[in-house]
């Protein structure tokens, strides 16, 4: 519960040294019956590009694991749809006995603004795991709820 804790406080401080615009949670799926329950924050660096920082917590099957990413996102709005595609890096945290491990990701999604502040979103996210097992990848389906300031 400490690293939770302390990984959201980083989260927001990251985001909020970022100027971060928008701010959300969200809930995934991994095909194993893994379930992640996540937070992520966006800075946009130009209007067709952003960045997101997303640290996700399993609930159930590896207790305690952590994925903590970093992507660039890019994407083509047309209101009220803002698909997207991006790549990104980061880790997954494990206590003992698992492993810890670097992480590479595609993402790919849509955000629906029904309100100029409110958005929802939909991905898919495919992981690619290195841990001291070797290689490890799937798919994680994810969505969720951001607020833009």
């Amino acid at each position: 519960m400490k690293w939770a804790t302390a990984s959201l406080i980083i989260l927001v401080a990251v985001g909020l040294g970022l100027r971060a615009a928008t701010f959300g949670v969200g809930i995934g799926y991994e095909v194993s019956g893994l379930v992640l329950l996540g937070a992520l924050t966006e800075t946009p660096i130009n209007p067709l590009i952003d960045i997101r920082a997303q640290i996700g917590f399993a609930t159930p099957g590896i207790a305690g694991l952590m994925l903590v990413t970093m992507d660039l996102l890019a994407h083509w709005p047309f209101p009220p749809f803002d698909p997207y595609l991006g790549l990104g890096i980061g880790a997954a945290l494990t206590p003992p006995p698992f492993s810890t491990g670097l992480v590479v990701e595609a993402v790919g999604g849509t955000r629906i603004a029904p309100l100029d502040v409110v958005q929802f979103f939909i991905q898919a996210r495919y992981i690619l795991r290195w841990s001291g097992a070797g290689w490890n990848a799937g798919p994680v389906f994810e969505s969720g709820l951001l607020v833009e300031f």
